[in-house]
């Protein structure tokens, strides 16, 4: 009986080409669809499950929220915490911790600044089961110790047989390498290229008192006792700070206890070790793919359902033979999973050919080798099913229950009920191409909103030159910046601790003038020419001038000093002060435990975007610190590449133990919105594919109904009926149900926008025009396509129309 269901499948799909190709089109994209995007996902699911206990892991993270001021997130905590933890709380069975180290390794002149180096506690190789592949895993316990991974120990030496070389930290350390240890996996949120032994951070620092430090700088873990609770140890914590820290304490300091592998998809703090993903994308097209393989199979029972007249004397003949009803519902299914299963074989063929594609846009990698693996190969095989059941479920249902003695009569109807499901599953189609439209233009506004708006500062033809923090190349920061000056395409050169795309975390201590209550206050160390390099406009008062020697900070050495401060408009609404008020106006600042400033206000700002648009300008206090000058900010004119060859040839003269690091700042400020657009350009194409799949059915449908109407076009065109008239008549059917989806689908749509639009804290008003550009688009495309087919069959002359069977 098998091999029969087969057979007539078989013949059933050569017989009605037309409506098998739209089938087996449109399932092989969805199926093509939502296999990619399951590969995406698994891709994304499962970090850091490799590292031994990892269920046991969690990693300390701070929300500080000084008085009167917005709470930070780190996702570092203070040097000390792990001891403390692992010596006050008996659930605390573990701990370790690591820090960036952002300096010059290597040896001779061959240097390399790396962002996975980090300096490590003893223990970090057994507690994150790094697998070593060269010496064993005491490598960290002696002091000037280092373990590298296998892909740096070839960088530097270009070999992994290294046991017993040196490298040079910052040109100061010695460094003698102990181990090598595999790269670590692709899934894990840590970046790990090599390992200091913390055994020596005394001649790191250059300081033995270097675990007292309070800045949250260290990456710390937390391995559990068997059964303890993450949530409850939490809880616990704020406790502990009132008794054992300071009482106080735990209003500005709150812990989160994280599992490590929730950090990649959960965690967007600042400092984080590297990009993270985002659990609302894993999330968002999870279901859109679904979507898309829901308006596939939608397609397959409308058109099954809707050719079932053409079967109906199969089905009544089969009856009058002796044909139960289940076994043509089994036939039916049949042909629903043989569609499926040559659907699914393009689909394998359509993500092996985009996949690589895929993957090198969304900046991943991606593998799909199911042949390799039975169960991903059986997974498959039950997709195949799964669909082909359920798309092949209600035709099978809706055929094997025709009367044979009304079929054979010729007096079988399509039925209310059919029609009406037809109806429906055209309207469900739609709400979700409708949808997916105003969500590309709304998110497309959006973005291009973010880029347009006025940012308060000039950001073109600017080259932002980092890390000047080292010994080496604080000592020239002076020197650089003059000789840059010389170039006559640089017109300015300014030294900041920060740039604009950047964050602002250093903050000072302050007396509020107006409440005289505490707070913090976020500063940005700038030099004279900062804001005339950004073009950053003064509302009130002056910039700092080498004029005023006052305005200079020097950190205080005795109990008193004085300084001059420029405020952003936000830092003087802050303060209760308009920007004119504010000019002269002093406050107390409190730099270093025990000290006291008096600082004057000598000019306002207007308020410019230092990060992207989803974080609100924030109050800075601008300070003149020419030591703290981090980084150079070069505006030029003319040949880029000129400039770029000038300031590598200085840089190289003058600092030639550390290699340079340079980048334009409006690819930095691109990158800002980077991973939106990404995911815009997903979302188009997601939208497109279902706006095409959509069109297949209502390819089918309008098809068939134009065959269905065929002595009708013949007789309303012998009545004198125009091509215009018969084609406007087939796509008002088609435009009623268009317009239900989109009534459907605006409500919906607009929830969904607004809740992604509350990401940013500037946005774009929510306006009618994207919604209507979706409804119009709905329907040209619903016209174009029933209009195109419906006006062919009544160009067909009447006499072929009357005959037509």
């Amino acid at each position: 009986m098998l091999k029969n269901f087969f057979i007539i499948a078989y013949r059933s799909l050569f017989t009605q080409k037309l409506y098998s190709i739209i089938n087996i089109l449109g399932l092989a994209i969805g199926l093509a669809t939502c296999i990619t995007m399951v590969v995406f996902v698994e891709s994304e699911l499962g970090y850091d499950e490799l590292i031994q206990d990892h269920e046991r892991i969690y990693r300390a993270s701070v929300d500080f929220t000084p008085p009167n001021s917005p709470a930070q997130h780190f996702a570092q905590a203070q040097v000390y915490n792990a001891e403390r933890f692992k010596a006050y709380f008996s659930e605390v069975e573990e701990t370790t911790r690591l820090r960036a180290i952002n300096l010059p390794l290597g040896h001779g002149r061959d240097l390399f600044i790396n962002e996975g180096v980090m300096l490590a506690d003893a223990n970090a190789i057994e507690f994150f089961s790094l697998e070593v592949i060269k010496g064993n895993s005491k490598a960290l316990n002696m002091p000037n110790s280092i373990v590298l991974s296998e892909s740096s120990a070839l960088m530097y030496f270009a070999t992994t047989d290294v046991i017993g070389q040196t490298l040079q930290l910052a040109n100061r350390i010695t460094l003698k390498v102990t181990a090598v240890v595999k790269d670590l996996p692709k899934r894990t949120h840590l970046n790990i290229s090599a390992l200091v032994s913390m055994a020596t951070a005394n001649e790191f620092f250059g300081d033995t008192q270097w675990q007292q430090d309070q800045s949250f700088n260290y990456f710390t873990y937390l391995k559990l006792a068997q059964g303890a609770s993450g949530e409850a140890l939490e809880a616990k914590i704020p406790t502990y700070l009132e008794d054992h820290v300071k009482r106080g304490a735990s209003d500005m300091m709150t812990f989160k206890l994280m599992p490590i592998t929730d950090i990649y998809l959960h965690s967007h703090r600042y400092g984080e070790m590297k990009d993270n993903g985002d659990i609302s994308t894993v999330y968002s097209f999870t279901i859109i793919s679904a979507l898309i393989l829901l308006i596939a199979s939608v397609n397959f029972m409308n058109l099954s359902t809707a050719s079932a007249a053409k079967r109906a004397k199969e089905v009544g003949v089969r009856k009058t033979l002796g044909a139960k009803k289940h076994h043509l519902i089994a036939q039916f299914i049949t042909e629903a999973v043989l569609l499926s299963y040559i659907a699914l074989f393009i689909a394998l063929a359509l993500v092996q050919a985009s996949l690589p594609l895929f993957a090198e846009f969304i900046g991943k990698t991606l593998e799909f080798n199911f042949y390799y693996d039975v169960s991903v190969l059986a997974m498959l095989l039950i997709l195949g099913l799964f669909v082909g059941v359920v798309s092949g479920s209600y035709p099978a249902f809706y055929l094997s229950s025709f009367k044979p003695v009304k079929v054979l009569k010729g007096e079988v109807t399509q039925g209310k009920s059919g029609i009406l499901l037809r109806k429906l599953l055209v309207v469900l189609q739609f709400s979700v191409a409708v949808i997916l439209i105003i969500a590309t233009l709304v998110a497309s506004n959006q973005l291009s909103y973010a880029r347009s708006i006025e940012q308060g500062y000039d950001r073109e033809q600017t080259i932002v030159l980092q890390r000047l923090y080292t010994d080496e190349a604080s000592l020239q920061r002076s020197a650089l910046k003059t000789q840059l000056l010389t170039h006559p395409n640089i017109v300015n050169v300014s030294a900041s601790s920060a740039f604009p795309t950047g964050s602002i975390v250093d903050a000072y201590g302050m007396t509020h003038p107006q409440t005289n209550t505490f707070q913090t206050m976020p500063v940005l160390a700038v030099d004279e020419d900062y804001f005339t390099g950004y073009q950053i406009r003064f509302l009130s008062g002056r910039g700092f001038s080498r004029d005023f020697p006052a305005d200079e900070l020097v950190m205080p050495s005795e109990e008193q000093s004085n300084f001059s401060v420029v405020l952003n408009k936000k830092a003087a609404d802050s303060l209760g002060y308009t920007p004119q008020e504010a000019i002269g106006k002093q406050f107390k600042a409190h730099l270093t435990q025990g000290s006291l400033s008096i600082v004057t206000i000598v000019g306002v700002t207007q308020d410019y975007y230092f990060s992207s648009l989803k974080s609100a300008i924030r109050p800075i206090y601008h300070l003149l610190q020419r030591e703290r000058g981090n980084t150079l900010s070069i505006k030029y004119h003319g040949d880029t590449a000129l400039v770029r060859e000038f300031i590598e040839t200085t840089w190289a003269a003058l600092i030639p133990g550390q290699p340079i690091e340079l980048s334009h700042l409006e690819d930095r400020f691109e990158q800002l919105y980077q991973q939106e657009d990404k995911e815009l350009t997903v979302f188009n194409l997601f939208a497109m594919l279902a706006i095409f799949i959509a069109c297949l059915g209502l390819f089918g449908l309008a098809s068939f109904t134009t065959q269905r109407r065929t002595k009708e076009i013949g007789i309303r065109k012998v009545l004198g009926a125009s091509v215009w008239d018969i084609a406007l008549l087939i796509n008002k059917e088609f435009s009623k149900q268009v317009l239900i989806a989109n009534v459907l689908a605006w409500p919906l749509a607009y929830y969904i926008m607004q809740q992604w639009l509350a990401s940013f804290v500037y946005r774009i008003e929510l306006t009618i025009i994207p919604f209507l550009i979706a409804a119009g688009l709905a329907f040209a495309i619903a016209w174009l396509t029933v209009g195109s087919l419906s006006a062919f069959a009544a160009k067909a002359r009447p006499v072929e129309s009357l005959k037509y069977e």
